[in-house]
């Protein structure tokens, strides 16, 4: 009986397109942050398809070659720019939410100014942060593995401000209530300040300060209002 044919086992090739070349040494890692420092500063006047590696390397003082050394493309410094944005995140967020902790708001002023740091946030620097969300959309399995719960400490100090208030959030978990409100005006504000061109967002054409009100309605309506029975 014949011997059934065997095909050599393929070792599946990572996209080289996505290579990146881990920065051991220091001088290697301050390289690593030059490159990074010249894209996030270029992003904050155009979007990241239209900055080419040429752009980086002339902004960050480097030949293109010591570029390629470490990455495969453009796209390899992802990572690197969403590691150092949630980096600072923690410390972004906390700082906002200390003006409106410090002061002695009321529940309605309370949510405006949570909606207004939510806005701050992503009109601060908007084509970088665009660029970071279609990253985690797209390459998922590339996302640091600790994410979510980093992106739940971040939040913890806005959750903490509207707690203040649970006497007034007409819901059986507060805690819980807030966390899904600010899921849903975080989301809205995404769609209409990074994604502008896309169709779901054009069908809704409303400016920064409608926007703004809207957002603070929807949150403090969500949060006050009694659930149907």
């Amino acid at each position: 009986m014949p011997r059934p044919v065997t095909r050599p086992h393929r070792r599946r090739v990572a996209d080289p397109h996505w290579r990146c070349a881990p920065p051991i040494q220091a001088r290697s890692r301050e390289t690593v942050d030059l490159f990074a420092q010249a894209a996030e500063d270029l992003l904050r006047t155009r979007p990241f398809e239209a900055i080419g590696v040429q752009d980086i390397v002339r902004r960050a003082g480097r030949p293109v070659g010591s570029f390629y050394a470490r990455f495969g493309s453009k796209e390899a410094l992802l990572p690197f720019l969403y590691q150092r944005y949630h980096e600072g995140l923690e410390a972004l967020l906390s700082a906002r939410v200390g003006v409106a902790a410090s002061a002695a708001l009321g529940f309605e002023r309370t949510v405006t100014a949570v909606v207004d740091i939510v806005l701050e946030t992503y009109a601060e620097r908007p084509w970088l942060i665009r660029a970071l969300a279609l990253f985690a959309r797209t390459r998922p399995e590339a996302l640091p593995a600790d994410i979510v719960p980093r992106r739940r400490k971040a939040y913890e100090p806005i959750v903490a401000v509207l707690l203040r208030h649970r006497a007034r959030i007409a819901h059986d978990d507060p805690e819980a209530a807030i966390r899904f409100g600010l899921f849903l005006i975080s989301s809205t504000a995404r769609e209409k300040l990074l994604f502008t061109d896309a169709p779901l967002s054009r069908l809704t054409p409303v400016g920064r300060d409608e926007l703004r009100r809207e957002l603070v309605r929807v949150l403090h309506s969500y949060l006050g209002c009694e659930p149907p029975r």
